[in-house]
């Protein structure tokens, strides 16, 4: 009896050591799946940014190069290489609409254990000529709050009207629900920057804005829209370029500002990111802004007035409080003649293959 109950034990043994092994087993199968599966994961995502980083670089030549670009090596901060990008470009309109192909590796073409395929259509846009013509111009939504603001000129948006009627008392104009708006044409920023380096005011500084000088208040904008008044005609005087690195936020008294205003933020390194106008106070813009992100004022007890008018993204227009925007057709025909910024080309549409 006793040797059976020890042979029983002995089995027993040899079962729970058994089962162990079986879990220790699939505990260790688990984890060395759970690894392979991250190590794809992460590969995965370095093609894909490889092959956004060809995409985004045969953008950038277009619209006067579509030469093609292969093997191009990534390396990562230390210098050590990550993956490679391989793209092409097709014309598909002349100087207007291109089709581009990129194509991410990991780590190599050659020795590729993870990939991607991005197919992009590239347009040009003209600038139509209703974009010179509104109060306010948006591809996303006008939000107006409250019943003290007053709008004369034109408002046509790509998103919603909210409220969807606005009070005659305070609106003259038309509203225009246009799809075409979304996305906002992209102006020439690089020109559009040259300019504003180019314009020197009295105290020594141009109209390019860094983070730091909008953030220190300094140096100040101008105060009025106009650069040069000098010349007898009217129609051949130059408008400031404010060209703003950033958010523009401005709060309390603003007094009067004026010119054309970038708030564009980081755009020529980064053609995805928006920059948001928001004012918060009392004042005068005297010209016109145009906004990648959003455009927002939050006009104080006094009021905050803006003649000129407004663009924006997909981000929209929020108006709360005593505000004034009126549409002014000289300056628009200054910034539309003198300057004559022209669009960039933009990404329309993107999927991978």
């Amino acid at each position: 009896m006793l040797k059976n109950k020890k042979g029983m034990l002995l089995i027993v043994l040899y079962l729970v050591i058994a089962i162990l092994f079986v879990f220790l087993g699939m505990f260790v199968f688990k984890n060395i799946w759970e690894a392979k599966s991250s190590a794809r994961y992460k590969q995965g995502m370095f093609a894909l940014y490889c092959a956004e980083a060809g995409l985004d670089k045969a953008v950038s030549k277009l619209p006067s190069n579509t030469t093609p670009e292969s093997n191009i090596v990534l390396n990562d901060n230390n210098g050590v290489a990550q993956g490679e990008y391989s793209y092409r470009t097709v014309v598909v309109e002349v100087a207007k609409r291109w089709r581009v192909e990129s194509w991410g590796y990991v780590p190599t073409q050659a020795q590729a254990v993870s990939s991607m395929h991005l197919e992009a259509y590239v347009s040009k846009k003209d600038l139509p000529d209703n974009f010179w013509d509104n109060a306010i111009y948006t591809a996303g939504n006008v939000r107006v709050n409250g019943s003290a603001y007053d709008i004369e000129g034109d408002i046509r948006y790509g998103g919603s009207l909210i409220p969807g009627t606005l009070d005659p008392a305070n609106f003259t104009g038309t509203t225009v629900s246009d799809s075409s708006v979304n996305p906002l044409v992209k102006l020439d920023f690089d020109s559009m920057r040259v300019v504003a380096a180019s314009q020197i005011k009295a105290d020594g500084s141009d109209n390019v804005y860094t983070f730091m000088e909008v953030a220190a208040g300094n140096p100040p904008f101008p105060t009025t829209f106009w650069f040069d008044q000098s010349d007898p005609d009217p129609s051949k005087w130059i408008p400031n370029v404010v060209y703003v690195e950033t958010d523009l936020i401005l709060n309390g008294n603003v007094g009067t500002i004026g010119g054309f205003f970038l708030v564009v933020g980081d755009v020529a390194t980064n053609p995805s990111a928006t920059s948001e106008t928001t004012i918060n106070g009392n004042g005068q813009i005297d010209g016109c802004v145009y906004s990648t992100g959003q455009f927002r004022i939050n006009g104080g007890g006094t009021g905050l007035n803006v003649l000129g008018g407004v663009w924006s993204g997909t981000d929209g227009v929020r108006l709360n409080g005593s505000i004034t925007v009126d549409y002014h057709k000289p300056y628009m025909d200054a910034i539309r003649y003198m300057i004559n910024p022209s669009s960039s080309v933009q990404i329309i549409s993107w999927r991978k293959l």
